[in-house]
């Protein structure tokens, strides 16, 4: 069945009003602060960053993660409705975050047949520390360094459903599949990264916003 496009929506920050993976491990450790700011000043490439965020998390205490990304986590207004909308007419929505997977799956709950897909870093709590299995590496012309490629992602989804890639996202993590999306909606990190580059976005505070610019754009609409 064709459809008219495809949604990639990042989740921290963006699905849930505040960065998770911030939260989580400035939580467990302050110190982390710094190096999440050197992540955002892009003097860290993501892989890098997020295993040494993660690494400072012992693996015995995942009940206590869960408990607190379960209490923590806001959603972004519009949300549910938005996936509803989405639902209902037969669009696909991937989720996709360079978070880890038991974090969506604490905030989101178990998966559905009809919710969107979560495409995410795998956690292993086999060591020590939590330690990360990156499933989805960059490939050319990504200039890699990603965790989770979002560039690689987008790719391969708009060759799967031969239909343009709608991309929602908030941060860093979200640069290079923005960049290669066909339509753009950012706010916040991501916003300022695009104005610097020069690329075309649709600013956005909640799904709501998103929602009615997508269905009634001549550009892309269900």
């Amino acid at each position: 069945m064709s459809v008219p496009f495809v949604v990639v929506s990042d989740f921290d920050g963006t699905i849930t009003q505040h960065d998770m993976v911030v939260a989580l491990t400035c939580q467990v450790n302050a110190d982390n602060r710094a190096l999440v700011d050197r992540i955002n000043r892009r003097e860290l490439d993501l892989k890098t960053g997020l295993s040494a965020l993660f690494e400072t998390l012992p693996s015995e205490d995942r009940s206590a993660y869960e408990t607190f990304l379960a209490e923590a986590a806001t959603f972004r207004s519009g949300y549910h409705q938005f996936q509803r909308v989405l639902s209902d007419a037969h669009i696909p929505f991937y989720i996709v975050s360079n978070g880890l997977d038991f974090m969506l799956d604490a905030v989101l709950g178990p998966k559905t047949e009809h919710g969107p897909e979560r495409i995410s870093n795998h956690a292993r709590f086999d060591t020590e520390h939590i330690a990360i299995d990156w499933d989805y590496p960059c490939q050319p012309p990504c200039p890699g360094g990603c965790g989770l490629c979002k560039h690689k992602v987008v790719s391969e989804l708009r060759d799967r459903h031969h239909a343009p890639v709608v991309f929602i996202g908030d941060g860093v993590t979200d640069v290079n599949g923005a960049r290669l999306a066909d339509r753009v909606f950012a706010r916040s990190h991501l916003a300022q990264y695009l104005e610097e580059s020069d690329t075309a976005y649709t600013p956005f505070d909640t799904f709501d916003d998103v929602l009615a610019a997508l269905f009634q754009s001549t550009e892309v609409h269900a």
